[in-house]
């Protein structure tokens, strides 16, 4: 379910089957050119592997709002980002998935109240190249099998 009204509202009216938040972790890069388009794309990736997750998971999963930070800054981001999540779980989420590019996040990632979904991600490119939708499907794949995994521990 998206952060939408429409999905929200049934959200309200099915909390009790709907277990998982998923919240997309995206580092805005401000002060260099190439970084900052780089960021920008890698905010489209993260954006196309939420949808993908969201619809193979319809009805389970509740699709959190971006959680932007400064680049470079995510052992300092720990805190506002739990926070973020206990405002979350007051709702009963028994299952919170953060999911980045930044390989920053694995150094606080026992600090985390959720489980960190990283993986390497391409730099820059091309959303509609052969090389980045096959980069996204195989990806996808893992990040669904993770998620099944955890479900069932």
């Amino acid at each position: 379910m998206k952060w939408a009204k429409k999905d929200l509202e049934q959200f309200v009216k099915e909390k009790e089957y709907i277990d998982t938040l998923f919240i997309p972790l995206i580092p805005i890069h401000t002060s260099i050119d190439e970084k900052m388009t780089g960021s920008g794309f890698q905010a489209e990736l993260t954006n196309l592997f939420s949808r993908i997750i969201e619809e193979q998971f319809r009805g389970r999963i509740v699709l959190a709002p971006d959680y932007y930070y400064i680049a470079g800054n995510a052992e300092a981001e720990v805190e506002r980002v739990n926070n973020w999540i206990d405002s979350f779980t007051e709702k009963p989420f028994s299952y919170v998935f953060l999911f980045s590019f930044d390989r920053n996040w694995r150094k606080s990632e026992s600090d985390l109240r959720g489980e960190l979904l990283w993986f390497p991600g391409l730099r820059n490119g091309d959303l509609q190249s052969t090389e980045t939708q096959s980069f996204v499907k195989e990806q996808a794949k893992e990040i669904v099998e993770i998620i099944k995994e955890s479900w069932q521990t």
